[in-house]
C-alpha cells in the first residue's frame, strides 16, 4: 500500500462511499462528539459531568447529547453545502447524474476524514495537557501543540478532503490544486467560527 493511501485513504475507499442516509446520521454524531468532546477537554470542563448535584448532572448530560447532534449537523452542513455549490462550476471529466446523492457523498467524505484526524488531535491534546512531562519544557510544549494543531492538522485534513472530493467528483487534473486551496480556506474559516462559538457561547450553557 502506498504512503498516500495510508495518510489520505485509498481512492478506492472513496469510490465505495454510498449515498445512504443512515450512515451519514451516524457520522454527524461522530463529528458532533468530536466538537463537544475536545472543547470540554481543552477548556477543562469535564468536571461538569462528575461530582455534581443530580439536577445539574442530568441537565449537562441532556444538553451535551443535544449539542452533539446539533453541532455535528451544523459542522457537516456548513462545510458541505457551500462547497457543493462552488464545485458545480468546476470542470469534471464525467457528467454528474445523481446530484442529491453526490451531496450526501460529499458530506460523508467530510465525516470519514475525522477517522484519521481524531487520533492525532488526541495526541495533540495529551501534549497540551501533559506536555512538559513528555517534551521537557513549556516552550517546547507550546511550540509542538501550535505546530500540530494550527499547521500540520489543517493541511493534512484538507489533503484528505481534497483526495476524497476529487475522487467522487472526478475533477479534471488541472484544477486539483484549486480544489485543495478552496477546501483549506473554507475549512479554516469554518473551524475558527465554530471553535469560537463553542468556546465563547455554547460551553457557557453548561451548569
Amino acid at each position: 500500500m502506498k504512503l498516500l493511501d495510508i495518510l489520505l485513504f485509498p481512492k478506492s475507499f472513496y469510490k465505495k462511499i454510498s449515498d445512504k442516509l443512515f450512515t451519514l446520521y451516524l457520522g454527524i454524531v461522530l463529528v458532533g462528539l468530536y466538537n463537544i468532546g475536545f472543547a470540554l477537554v481543552l477548556n477543562n470542563r469535564l468536571g461538569l459531568f462528575f461530582a455534581r448535584p443530580y439536577v445539574f448532572l442530568v441537565y449537562n448530560i441532556s444538553l451535551a447529547l443535544c449539542l452533539i447532534f446539533l453541532l455535528g449537523l451544523v459542522d457537516v452542513v456548513f462545510f458541505s453545502i457551500p462547497l457543493f455549490d462552488i464545485f458545480k462550476f468546476f470542470r469534471i471529466k464525467e457528467r454528474i447524474v445523481n446530484i442529491k446523492g453526490l451531496l450526501i457523498k460529499l458530506m460523508k467524505v467530510y465525516v470519514v476524514s475525522y477517522f484519521l484526524i481524531i487520533p492525532v488531535k488526541m495526541i495533540a491534546a495529551a501534549i497540551g495537557l501533559n506536555g512538559r512531562d513528555l517534551v521537557g519544557s513549556f516552550v517546547a510544549q507550546g511550540s509542538i501543540v501550535i505546530l500540530i494543531n494550527y499547521v500540520l492538522i489543517p493541511l493534512w485534513h484538507s489533503a484528505i478532503l481534497a483526495r476524497g472530493i476529487n475522487t467522487i467528483y472526478n475533477f479534471d487534473d488541472r484544477i486539483k490544486g484549486i480544489v485543495f486551496m478552496v477546501i483549506y480556506s473554507w475549512k479554516t474559516l469554518l473551524g475558527f467560527a465554530l471553535g469560537l462559538s463553542v468556546e465563547k457561547w455554547i460551553l457557557l450553557l453548561f451548569r
